[in-house]
């Protein structure tokens, strides 16, 4: 099964290769490394196996750096390789601390479980957040990037199409001729995955919305299952 998984991660790998090319230029290969069986992280590693900063360019220069990785395994069904943990980090050239990162961490329970951070600095927002300390409430006035900001839960999150047309369009980094193109078309995969999914936790609200377009609609044997807790619920 691990084997399996890894064979698996590693086409996932190979695409998630071809779209970032297609986007960025001098983008490197993502491999899929077997770090702590049967977990698997996909990512762009350094001659020493640690995951490496990828380059950013404005006008051929060299600005930035980012990072990306994705911890894969197979869902409780054994089905569906499913993304455990990610994360996205953007970072200066000449300095090591991020400017801003988005995480997921599906088991993650004391904070949004994905979410982004920034790491910067705002007087006023600092002051806000000196009331909430003097009323004993547990923050951080002078650190804007203890903050986690929900983008969206485990199902509604960003894609890495998202991220990348961040960078292109946001950031203004310089792009690969037909980057368009690209991104949608991923994007499009990644919905559907997504939009798959929220119909497996979701399955009566679909029935009962096809059944509505006039679809003929046969639950299995026992009933549909349960709808699932995370979507509904999580943060």
């Amino acid at each position: 099964m691990a084997d399996d998984a890894h064979d698996t991660a590693k086409a996932f790998a190979a695409e998630l290769t071809e779209t970032v090319r297609a986007v960025l230029p001098e983008s490197p290969v993502f491999q899929a490394m077997l770090v702590a069986p049967p977990h698997i992280l996909i990512s762009v590693f350094d001659g020493q196996q640690n995951v490496a900063r990828l380059p950013l360019f404005i006008r051929g220069n060299h600005v930035a750096d980012w990072k990306l990785t994705m911890s894969v395994n197979w869902d409780h069904s054994g089905s569906y390789l499913k993304v455990m943990r990610s994360g996205f980090t953007l970072l200066a050239h000449s300095d090591k601390l991020p400017l801003v990162r988005y995480e997921f961490d599906d088991n993650m329970h004391t904070a949004p479980i994905a979410h982004w951070q920034f790491h910067a600095e705002r007087g006023a927002f600092s002051h806000l957040l000196g009331f909430a300390l003097a009323a004993g409430k547990n923050v951080k006035p002078h650190s804007l990037s203890s903050l986690h900001f929900p983008v969206g839960g485990a199902r509604m999150r960003p894609g890495v199409d998202d991220l990348l047309e961040f960078l292109v369009k946001e950031c203004a980094f310089d792009t690969v001729g037909g980057w368009k193109g690209a991104i949608h078309e991923s994007r499009a995969r990644y919905r559907a995955i997504q939009a798959r999914t929220i119909a497996r936790d979701m399955q009566s609200e679909v029935a009962d919305v096809l059944r509505g377009e006039g679809w003929t609609v046969t639950p299995p044997q026992g009933g549909a299952a349960e709808p699932g807790e995370k979507f509904l619920s999580r943060w």
